[in-house]
């Protein structure tokens, strides 16, 4: 199995070394970041590997490759205090995986998502004139972590959210989102990411087109009233109902 699946990983390499590579900023720059960094995974179709979240602490995902099965682990934990966030809202969850017999971890980066528009070359968020601003609505960060001893990858995945409007953060790679405020969001899509050869950094570009696929949910709110928010709520109906039966009077 395991001579077979080399041989699947050489003859995919040699077909792929005369393909296009987009040219990126840094070492694992622009549409890299989020994709899985082992070539084994198996993620090699456009949607069989998926992640949606929000900043609320809400995260799902789906995970149908070829070299499953997939135990894949997604949580919301306490939000990242790293100083590089300050002054914005963090949402962060951690990824813990691993696909058929190899860890499933994610490549670091961060991704932009911008409110109005997006340069040609995803590099940055640009304004209705088309000169670039580079202030987001989001942002996705991507924070690899250790391999355990049970084979499975982690990663911190951070969701930088605007307060009171949009920010300026260095980002790899930017997408558009879509939809009126309050009710928006994005949908990225990494490029063909993952090392055959063992750890990122044994080669540049990527060896392997493993991909996957982030939906954020932007803006969204919780549907359920706070109980202070009820209370208010309460005290304000029965207010009316007073003043209402005084007039009557």
């Amino acid at each position: 199995m395991k001579k077979l699946r080399w041989a699947y990983a050489g003859l995919l390499t040699t077909l792929l070394a005369c393909a296009a590579v987009p040219a990126h900023a840094g070492p694992y720059a622009g549409a890299y970041a989020g994709g899985p960094d082992d070539g084994f995974i198996g993620c090699d179709g456009i949607g069989e590997c998926n992640v949606t979240l929000d900043e609320l602490g809400n995260i799902s995902g789906s995970f149908n490759g070829f070299f499953g099965p997939y135990d894949v682990k997604l949580t919301h934990i306490a939000s990242s205090t790293l100083a590089a966030y300050a002054g914005l809202e963090v949402t962060s969850y951690s990824f813990v995986g691993k696909g058929g017999s190899v860890p499933f971890r994610l490549v670091e980066g961060a991704i932009g998502f911008c409110d109005i528009g997006v340069s040609a070359d995803g590099r940055t968020c640009i304004d209705d004139n088309g000169i670039a601003t580079d202030k987001k609505g989001d942002v996705l960060v991507f924070r690899p972590g250790i391999i355990d001893a049970n084979g499975y990858g982690h990663s911190i995945i951070d969701v930088l959210s605007d307060t009171v409007g949009d920010f300026v953060f260095a980002t790899d790679f930017n997408v558009l989102e879509v939809g009126p405020d309050g009710n928006n969001g994005g949908t990225y899509q990494t490029v063909g990411t993952g090392w055959y050869c063992g750890s990122p950094g044994c080669s540049n570009p990527p060896d392997a087109q493993e991909r996957m696929t982030w939906h954020l949910i932007s803006d969204s709110h919780n549907d359920t009233p706070e109980p202070a928010t009820l209370a208010l709520v309460g005290l304000s109906l029965a207010a009316l109902g007073f003043s209402r039966r005084r007039k009557q009077g």
